[in-house]
């Protein structure tokens, strides 16, 4: 494992602070809490020289990508994440309703996910920007869309149960270190069930070597393979899911990506570079549009000069 990787990230007071949160959102309302909200981040501001460092270089690259957008803040992004977390508890709590949201999707993806025995399932995408636990939480209550989602090992572990703790419901999810045949089985079994499975496309793995290097914001970025495996094993389509804070409402955009992933050996893998290309490009766009709903506080291009 790489020095910078993300699984290294220092994760003092983490479940420290996911336990000020949710009790805060339990006893007390929103606009009350959020004054409180900022003094839990300028602690954790004050105290992460590193993950400051890292923010300020995505910032710094965002901008030399995208000269026209305006100065950006450190700060601002870490308050940015605060309240992204905030909302992630009140949003199972009830405090964030389906009328908060604006859908902005494919209408006929859409009808797919409102409608019962749909076929097949489907892949989507998500990262780590802006607030994909409010379209989780709204989907978890669907009678007929079931959504799993691969999540690694430990780091999740502590925030989905103070979720849960929260009120969640309980959370399909799949833990994963490695695509090893008897995971893959499973999910076969699930995607042929109708079932869909959400997999982050811009967190590399714990362990393996399953990653490969495109062109994000200027520079070359490790990202994932497995989301793209995954669609070429399993023969499923892949599609985008953003989810981003406008003026107090939720803009959710659901939007088809790719077809399935075809090819073998050489080919399949230039599908796959071309595709991780693809996203990078997108993902590049949706920072521009929103560039403090990164939350990638890691050294995400792995240059320490």
């Amino acid at each position: 494992m790489k020095k910078g990787h993300w699984a290294l990230q220092n994760e003092r007071g983490n479940i420290l602070a996911l336990t000020i949160m949710r009790r805060l959102v339990a006893y007390f309302p929103l606009w009350l809490i959020r004054p409180i909200l900022f003094g839990i981040v300028l602690y954790f501001y004050l105290t992460s020289r590193r993950a400051r460092r890292n923010i300020a270089r995505y910032q710094y690259r965002l901008r030399r990508t995208f000269p026209k957008l305006p100065q950006l803040s450190v700060w601002r992004q870490f308050m940015a994440f605060g309240d992204s977390l905030l909302d992630r508890f009140a949003v199972w709590q009830g405090k964030i309703r389906y009328r908060d949201l604006l859908i902005e999707d494919d209408k006929a993806l859409f009808n797919i996910l409102r409608k019962p025995n749909q076929g097949r399932g489907q892949i989507l995408l998500c990262s780590h920007f802006g607030n994909v636990e409010i379209c989780r939480a709204f989907a978890n209550k669907h009678p007929y869309f079931r959504l799993n989602v691969l999540v690694y090992g430990k780091h999740a572990q502590a925030f989905n149960q103070a979720l849960q703790e929260a009120g969640a419901e309980k959370l399909s999810l799949i833990q994963v270190e490695t695509l090893n045949i008897e995971l893959m089985l499973e999910l076969q079994k699930r995607i042929e069930e109708g079932e869909w499975i959400a997999i982050a496309a811009d967190r590399i793995p714990i362990r393996g070597a399953k990653t490969e290097k495109v062109r994000f914001l200027g520079d070359n970025a490790d990202f994932p393979q497995g989301p793209w495996l995954l669609s070429a094993l399993l023969k499923a389509p892949l599609n985008t899911l953003f989810c981003v804070k406008e003026k107090g409402r939720y803009r959710v955009k659901l939007q088809p990506f790719l077809p399935v992933i075809s090819g073998a050996g050489m080919r399949r893998r230039q599908n796959i570079l071309l595709a991780m290309q693809k996203y990078a490009d997108l993902l590049a766009q949706e920072c521009a549009k929103n560039p403090l709903l990164w939350f990638n506080f890691y050294n995400f291009w792995n240059d320490e000069d």
